[in-house]
C-alpha cells in the first residue's frame, strides 16, 4: 500500500521502460482516486527512463485515513498506458499524541486527615497555655512557659536586647497581643514578672 502525506510534499519516483516508443516525448501523471474526490498530479520522464512526479502537501485535500487507488498513466507516441497502480492511504508524518488518563486515577484517598503545620511566621500565631483542668497551676512553670512562647515571638521579628529601644513600639505590641490572648487569666503581678522574664532572657 503506497502511503501519501498531508504534511510534507515528496517525490513519487520510478524507473519507466518503454519499448517502441521514444521517452523523449513521453509524458507521465499520477492520478489518485477516491471516492469523493480525484486528483492529478504531473512529472517527467528523462531520456533515461527516470520518472519523477512531485506531490504536493495533502493537507485540507484529503483527509487522514483516506484510502483509495493511485496509478501511474504514462503516454508515449499517444498511446495511453498504466504501467502501475497500488491502493493508497493518507497519514501525517508527524503526529502528537496526548493520553489523557482517568481524572479519578490520580484521587488519593485517605480514611482520615492529617494536618501538619511548622514554622509559621507570623506574630499572631500565638501557642495559648491554659491550666490543668482542676489543678493548680505551678505558677513559676507558667511563667517560664509565656517566657519562652514571647521570645519564639520576639526573634521571629528580629528583636533582641541590641535593638530593642529601635523596636520598642513592635515589641510592645507582640507582648500586648500575646498576654491579652491568653485564656487564662493573668494577674498583672505575673504579667510583670513574665516581662522581666523576658527582659532578662534578651
Amino acid at each position: 500500500m503506497y502511503k501519501l502525506y498531508t504534511d510534507k510534499t515528496e517525490i513519487f519516483e520510478c524507473k519507466v521502460k518503454i519499448d517502441g516508443a521514444s521517452l523523449s516525448n513521453s509524458k507521465a501523471r499520477l492520478i489518485i482516486e477516491s471516492e469523493d474526490l480525484n486528483l492529478l498530479f504531473n512529472g517527467k520522464i528523462d531520456e533515461y527512463g527516470n520518472c519523477k512526479i512531485p506531490i504536493k502537501r495533502l493537507k485540507g485535500i484529503l483527509p487522514e485515513s483516506m484510502k483509495g487507488e493511485i496509478k501511474l498513466e504514462v503516454i508515449a507516441d499517444d498511446t495511453y498506458f498504466i504501467p502501475w497502480k497500488s491502493e493508497f492511504s493518507v497519514d501525517a508524518s508527524k503526529k502528537v499524541v496526548v493520553e489523557v488518563k482517568s481524572q479519578d486515577a490520580d484521587l488519593i484517598i485517605e480514611s482520615a486527615p492529617k494536618v501538619s503545620v511548622t514554622d509559621v511566621k507570623n506574630t499572631e500565631s500565638i501557642v495559648t497555655i491554659a491550666a490543668p483542668a482542676e489543678s493548680t497551676p505551678d505558677i513559676n512553670k507558667v511563667i517560664k512557659e509565656h517566657v519562652v512562647n514571647l521570645m519564639r515571638l520576639l526573634l521571629r521579628e528580629d528583636i533582641s536586647i541590641d535593638n530593642i529601644v529601635f523596636k520598642k513600639t513592635k515589641a510592645n505590641s507582640i507582648i500586648s497581643t500575646y498576654l491579652n490572648s491568653q485564656k487564662v487569666e493573668l494577674t498583672e503581678s505575673t504579667k510583670n514578672q513574665i516581662v522581666e522574664g523576658l527582659l532578662s532572657k534578651l
